[in-house]
């Protein structure tokens, strides 16, 4: 019976990207209690995931030279995706845990925005009607007018939309390239850009800090690796809410380990948003069910 269920694409992509929010939830968490730079912490997260993926490469024979069309929107995928990661790691650092990881994740709004409007897939009527609880709650969380609000805020939803036009890219690159070329090549160029930023603090970290920041990097790349096959597998706009199992995920390890409760306005925020995927994923089972009539 499970392998029935599981061999589905669709539900492939479901299940890697359920894996990868547990391992980017994990990774979140180490670098909430990592008390070195954004910066440096991005590095970490991409040079060790850059040495994996690459032994990888070589050990299964994958092409680690992409096609000459895939090569700008590779370079797309990098840019926006070295921005995102920065301005993610920012808010995990100034933000509660749940909230930085729910404004994060907005991005697959972002996701199904651009998938329209770039790669042309077809998005209902509903699912756009779906998205205005969503708005509502990113305001309840964000609080613009209140004296609560903390402009890191602001920062995780951009890091949101430049996750959501890289993970398109991923999309649009298509099955042309192997996910371990893609995610080589996004780590390799991201390492260089914060390694050039963070130089005069690399020489000064401590060999016992290096233990944590390879755990960044080594559940940052079974995020990714997960991530990017499930985007590879199915459409973008099916598969990006599933994302939001790292709300969950995010949210009990932010209590458990920092006593980390939400206000009131925030948790109604999660309510609308969570809710506004939960129909989303809905009507995207039931438009794929019609397909495959």
């Amino acid at each position: 019976m499970i392998l029935k269920i599981v061999n589905s694409n669709h539900n492939k992509a479901k299940l890697l990207m359920i894996i990868s929010a547990l391992s980017f939830s994990i990774m979140a968490a180490i670098v909430k209690a990592t008390y070195h730079s954004v910066v440096v912490k991005a590095f970490s997260r991409q040079v060790f995931s850059c040495i994996i993926v690459l032994a990888i490469i070589f050990i299964n024979n994958n092409r680690i030279i992409p096609l000459k069309k895939n090569r700008i929107k590779l370079i797309l995928r990098c840019l926006f995706g070295t921005l995102g990661i920065y301005l993610y790691f920012y808010s995990i650092d100034n933000l509660l845990l749940a909230n930085a990881s729910m404004l994060t994740r907005l991005s697959p709004f972002f996701v199904t925005l651009f998938a329209f409007l770039i790669l042309k897939e077809s998005v209902y009527g509903m699912n756009w009607l779906i998205f205005i609880p969503m708005i509502i709650g990113c305001g309840c969380i964000i609080k613009p007018n209140s004296e609560l609000f903390n402009p890191a805020s602001i920062f995780a939803v951009i890091s949101a939309c430049s996750g959501a036009f890289a993970y398109t890219m991923i999309k649009s690159i298509g099955k042309d390239e192997s996910p371990y070329t893609i995610i080589f090549w996004f780590t390799l160029i991201s390492s260089g850009i914060y390694f050039i930023i963070a130089f005069n603090e690399l020489l000064f970290i401590d060999e016992i800090d290096y233990l944590s920041l390879m755990m960044i990097g080594a559940f940052g790349v079974v995020g990714q690796i997960g991530l990017t096959i499930s985007y590879q597998l199915s459409k973008a706009s099916y598969v990006a809410p599933y994302s939001y199992f790292y709300i969950i995920f995010s949210g009990l390890i932010g209590f458990y380990i920092w006593n980390e409760i939400p206000d009131m306005l925030s948790f109604i925020g999660y309510f609308f948003i969570i809710s506004s995927y939960y129909y989303l994923i809905r009507f995207q089972n039931q438009s794929l069910s019609d397909a495959d009539q």
